[in-house]
């Protein structure tokens, strides 16, 4: 009997750590080198790609790879009146919708937007993610930020 109960304890306890791994680094509040917008939706899958898709075609952000079946879009970079040249990409898996912006850095590669706070020392403040978090405001649902570990 004392060996069942701890053979049930320690897989509670591994199930209990999975879970805790699965999303120790989503914060409320973004700090430094954030890279990631994690929105929890209601809707899901499909519905949540194509609304937010439609929400990238209305705000001027050219297509440049959009996948129905992988769930995926990317955009052309273009410059706005809150940011300086920069481009979006999004994954949905289930609920959750992972939103990052990337500046070009010639070539093909990019730099992928984190969230840095400045001033500018005439008493100018802000942060430099506005565009993102418009945009994560207008998708609705629940906001978190994270750093994607493959950027």
């Amino acid at each position: 009997m004392l060996r069942y109960v701890l053979l049930l304890s320690g897989l509670l306890f591994l199930t209990a750590f999975s879970t805790f791994a699965q999303t120790g680094g989503l914060r409320t509040k973004p700090i430094d080198f954030d890279n990631t917008i994690v929105l929890t939706l209601p809707d899901e899958g499909r519905a949540a790609w194509q609304r937010a898709g439609r929400l990238l075609a209305q705000r001027g952000y050219p297509i440049r790879f959009a996948s129905p079946e992988l769930l995926t879009l990317s955009t052309e970079p273009v410059g706005n009146y809150t940011q300086r040249v920069m481009g979006i990409t999004l994954v949905v898996e289930g609920h959750e919708l992972r939103l990052q912006g990337y500046y070009p850095s010639g070539g093909n590669g990019a730099s992928w937007l984190s969230v840095m706070e400045y001033a500018n020392g005439q008493g100018v403040q802000g942060r430099s993610w506005k565009e993102l978090e418009e945009m994560a405001r207008l998708l609705g649902g629940t906001a978190h930020y994270t750093r994607s570990p493959t950027h």
